[in-house]
């Protein structure tokens, strides 16, 4: 007897580890999509790229991001401070020195604007109180001079971007190894300040690339998942579960028939009134 072909329905069956494992992404990527990280990241990219109609408050004014960004100021005129008082005796060629002071000078100068921003963003909160419409003259005169100094300060960070770039990474004078802590420490912040010029294609990358292509291999949309958060999946999985199931009465179809029958009757002398 020759041996029969398996059926379509046994040869299609995917693996058990498969299942498992295309099950466990789909969690992931859910997740994923409804985390707060992945939520504060479309508000950035929408609130940059996004129409002016449809903006809402800006993202990098939220109380989480200002303390970060004080936290990563605070850290970097630290950890600057600490390296140039502990390297005394390292002479680099280009005035390093000098570049880092200018970089903690900086950082000086974005406080007070932190300060304003946070100042700013309470204020827009509590637009609909009464006491606040007086300041409200005052607070359009403020912002114009803050965004104004504000712009200045990034042209300033911009330049001392450049020349830190020309005066670290100029390989003509090799003086590495006559100051590397003031070398590695410039790196570091230059690194630093590449990623942050660099998070806009990041963003671009992150949410117009690998996220469409992640949807479409999985068949998930995660930017429709992540407009609202939702329950958790562990808060779905403990809702009770009820299985549909045919009543055993016996149906007169005549009866059903004959309802239907007058409903669209009615419907169809209504429609000609």
């Amino acid at each position: 007897m020759p041996p029969q072909a398996p059926s379509s329905s046994a040869a299609t069956t995917p693996p058990a580890g498969t299942s498992r494992a295309s099950a466990f992404t789909m969690r992931a990527v859910a997740r994923m999509s409804r985390a707060r990280w992945f939520i504060f990241l479309r508000r950035v990219y929408q609130y940059q790229n996004g129409p002016r109609s449809d903006l809402g408050s800006n993202p990098f004014n939220s109380p989480g991001w200002l303390a970060l960004e004080l936290g990563v100021i605070v850290a970097q005129m630290l950890i600057t401070t600490v390296v140039v008082v502990s390297s005394p005796k390292e002479r680099p060629a280009w005035p390093l020195r000098l570049w880092v002071a200018a970089y903690n000078v900086g950082n000086v100068l974005s406080l007070p604007l932190l300060f304003w921003r946070h100042r700013h963003s309470s204020a827009a909160g509590r637009g609909d109180d009464p006491e606040m419409h007086g300041a409200s003259d005052a607070l359009r005169n403020s912002s114009y001079l803050m965004n104004k100094a504000r712009a200045f300060l990034e042209l300033f960070f911009a330049m001392w971007f450049v020349m830190g770039n020309v005066w670290v990474f100029d390989a003509r004078l090799g003086s590495f190894h006559r100051a590397p802590r003031l070398y590695a420490l410039c790196i570091g912040l230059l690194s630093w300040n590449a990623i942050v010029y660099s998070l806009p294609f990041l963003l671009f990358l992150l949410l117009c690339c690998f996220v469409p292509v992640v949807g479409y291999a999985l068949g998930y949309n995660m930017n429709s998942a992540s407009i609202g958060r939702g329950a958790s999946d562990e808060q779905l999985a403990a809702l009770p579960r009820w299985r549909f199931k045919e009543p055993d009465v016996p149906r007169d179809r005549e009866h059903d028939d004959q309802i239907i029958y007058q409903c669209t009757h009615w419907l169809r002398l209504w429609s000609l009134l």
